[in-house]
């Protein structure tokens, strides 16, 4: 069995995560699937408080309909997880509470230098996590 977070914020990025993850057969039998979607707590400016959560809870529908689309009948159990807060840090938190052996993560290649300056939701997946993570990117020509 292998209990897997499938990190999942409606990028092409993301998309091509759940797809890999579709299509290996590298992991151990039964695969349980928590596909986790992190929405920010601050809202855009402009957006009232309604329009902002109406915003939040669409893009959950949509990445939720995306993982369904992309796994149903490829892993044993799939399980929606809408979190609020800081992407990271909810993705690790969730990850370290139900104890499963890997996160899965799409990278968009913003390279080094830029996500140090910036910040970057896989590079602080890749440093700060106690659980294996893969990280899989769609540009890598070699992976």
């Amino acid at each position: 069995m292998t209990a897997i977070v499938l990190a999942m914020d409606g990028s092409t990025y993301s998309r091509h995560a759940a797809t890999w993850l579709a299509s290996t057969t590298c992991l151990a039998q039964p695969l349980i699937v928590h596909v986790v979607h992190v929405s920010p707590i601050l809202g855009r400016t402009g957006f009232s408080a309604v329009d902002f959560e109406t915003e939040n809870r669409e893009e959950a529908r949509v990445v939720f309909e995306s993982a369904r689309g992309l796994l149903e009948g490829r892993v044993s159990e799939l399980h929606e997880h809408w979190l609020r807060g800081n992407a990271s840090e909810e993705i690790l938190r969730f990850s370290t509470e139900n104890a499963v052996d890997l996160i899965i993560v799409g990278a968009k290649g913003i390279g080094a230098l830029r996500s140090s300056i910036i910040g970057s939701v896989v590079s602080k997946i890749a440093a700060q996590s106690t659980v294996p993570a893969l990280i899989v990117n769609p540009n890598d020509q070699e992976g």
